[in-house]
């Protein structure tokens, strides 16, 4: 089996997480700005769980993991210390449900990579479980090289790339000029604001 990468918008979905220790808190911190209805299931959880709880960010079923718990959940995260439980929420999640398996990868079908995030800006690295400490290795590059510029930078592509959608420009002239703003000197607000208030006046 192969992982596909996706992005996906998890916006009003339900996600289902087993599990109350600091595996069940990766995966939720990794969630919680999905917009997804966050719940987890777990006679007990650790402080920075309870913290998220506390703060009206997940629900909680204080008990164990039953059959219909996951029945109507987008996705299900299986992350107990338990194989057993881990194996009965596969069980009970069906063939067609998206599941994470935390301690087993190849049990379900989907994975949570290593990311690094600066705004619209996002790397997501996975070796599909065979070395994490890659990732982890990777990341790091990619944050020496990625600073907090580029949180600023992207948004000013993104806008310039509205800017131009709206001017005269043949399909040609645009490329030109998106290719033109991967200069570096963009990365610099002062020229950033320049260049976007020229754009306003070809509108």
């Amino acid at each position: 089996m192969s992982f596909v990468p996706l992005m996906i918008n998890l916006s009003d979905k339900k996600i289902v997480v087993v599990g109350g220790g600091n595996v069940a808190h990766r995966r939720l911190e990794a969630l919680k700005e999905s917009g997804a209805a966050l719940h987890i299931i777990s006679p007990e959880i650790n402080e920075e769980l309870f913290s998220l709880f506390r703060q009206g960010k997940i629900s909680w079923d204080k008990r164990t993991f039953e059959s219909d718990d996951i029945q109507d959940a987008s996705l299900v995260v299986a992350a107990t210390d338990d194989p057993k439980v881990n194996l009965a929420v596969r069980e009970s999640a069906g063939e067609k449900a998206f599941i994470n398996m935390t301690g087993e990868a190849d049990l379900g079908n989907v994975i949570f990579p290593g990311t690094y995030r600066q705004g619209r800006l996002v790397f997501s690295v996975s070796t599909e479980g065979a070395s994490p400490m890659l990732v982890s290795r990777i990341l790091k590059n990619f944050k020496s090289e990625y600073d907090t510029r580029y949180e600023r930078y992207v948004d000013f592509l993104y806008i310039c790339r509205k800017h131009l959608k709206k001017t005269t420009f043949s399909k040609e002239e645009k490329n030109r000029w998106l290719s033109h703003l991967l200069s570096d000197k963009y990365l610099e607000a002062e020229n950033q604001e320049e260049i976007i208030e020229w754009l306003k006046t070809l509108e």
